[in-house]
């Protein structure tokens, strides 16, 4: 729970942050306040804290930011160039950069700012290389029984693949992210799915790329012992893993896609 502070020698008492609060938890007297009894039902958004022009409201560390929008043509290109990365380069990725990468993907926005999105990250090449191995040896496994699995995924080709030295489930990336929240949060997946995408876009900008690894997902969730090696808690559901490292090619166009379906009413 973050404390917010009202500073009544700054505030200018405009109101905006009792106009802007989604609970309708401030009241406008002399002064701005929360409703007597209502902080527990604060979810922590922190609108008030950002629409507040004197910085009245927040932490003892708020600091008002300038902010200027992206341009629509810029942010388009940057997320029409984005691309699922399967060929990677020899470099680590750093520590500190990730660390740089998640403090932005903290923000993605989350049903009643819960914020359940947990993460486990692998930054070692060879440990990634033996959670691939197990993962294959898994699907050595599903694919000798008459899992209805077999009749979707080719399993057995994939292990012969990878027995031929086709690293074709985690692609020999030197990092892996698996995003988890706890399981009694009904919203937690599609939070999570939109924390990750938020990692996806971020990328990039940071030299990096990524790609969702929706094979390794599906084996995870047929094999408990897979999420234990992945140190998932029972209490929590694994949400999706993502593969990060620096691409090992560069792209330098935008292939078409279909124009979207939509029905306007």
């Amino acid at each position: 729970m973050i404390n917010k502070e009202f500073k009544e020698e700054l505030c200018i008492n405009c109101g905006s942050c009792a106009v802007n609060c989604p609970m309708g938890l401030i009241q406008m007297t002399d002064f701005p306040k929360m409703a007597e009894g209502s902080e527990m039902m604060c979810n922590q958004c922190g609108h008030c804290e950002a629409i507040c022009p004197e910085g009245a409201i927040g932490s003892a560390n708020s600091e008002k930011s300038e902010y200027t929008p992206i341009n629509p043509q810029e942010m388009g290109l940057h997320m029409k160039f984005r691309r699922s990365i399967r060929k990677y380069g020899d470099k680590h990725v750093e520590k500190e950069k990730l660390e740089e990468i998640f403090d932005i993907v903290r923000y993605a926005p989350s049903a009643g700012n819960g914020q359940p999105v947990q993460w486990i990250v692998f930054n070692d090449p060879d440990k990634v290389n033996e959670i691939a191995e197990a993962s294959m040896e898994s699907m050595r496994e599903i694919s000798k029984t008459d899992s209805p699995l077999n009749d979707m995924i080719p399993l057995a080709s994939f292990v012969e693949a990878w027995e031929n030295g086709m690293g074709t489930i985690l692609r020999e990336a030197p990092c892996l992210v698996v995003a988890h929240a706890p399981k009694d949060n009904m919203l937690s997946v599609g939070d999570g799915m939109i924390a990750l995408t938020h990692l996806d876009l971020a990328l990039p900008s940071f030299g990096l790329g990524g790609c969702w690894v929706g094979l390794f997902n599906i084996i995870c969730n047929e094999d408990s012992e897979l999420r234990d090696i992945l140190g998932i808690s029972p209490e929590n559901n694994m949400i999706y893993p993502f593969m990060v490292g620096y691409p090992k090619y560069q792209y330098h166009r935008i292939p078409e896609r279909n124009q979207p379906d939509i029905t306007w009413k």
